[in-house]
């Protein structure tokens, strides 16, 4: 299973680093936590390094404080609804004797 090595958001603004957390749930419960020290900033997104997290399959939301994300503008951005980031990781769906090497044979 190749996942992304990161957590990212894109903002339409360029953000500043605020303080507070930010949760990843798996099946609703708390999986992960990440504080200001965690992100990193680069103009309109923020990063957090997941490379050495190995999440199973399963359905996940990400929740964040409001301050821990600040426009450069002084607008707050939280995310406290599980609905708005939510995603699910599986296995890919295919059994091998769905394929055979016929493909592109004439």
């Amino acid at each position: 299973m190749n996942l992304p090595n990161e957590i990212r958001a894109t903002f339409n603004r360029n953000i500043i680093l605020g303080v507070g957390t930010l949760r990843v749930y798996k099946e609703g419960v708390l999986f992960l936590t990440f504080t200001q020290n965690d992100i990193t900033i680069t103009g309109n997104y923020f990063t957090i390094d997941i490379s050495n997290l190995f999440p199973d399959n399963g359905d996940y939301y990400i929740l964040f404080d409001e301050g821990l994300i600040t426009s450069i503008f002084g607008e707050h951005y939280s995310v406290s609804n599980p609905d708005i980031w939510k995603f699910t990781i599986l296995d890919g769906e295919f059994d091998s004797n769905d394929f055979n090497n016929e493909f592109l044979i004439n």
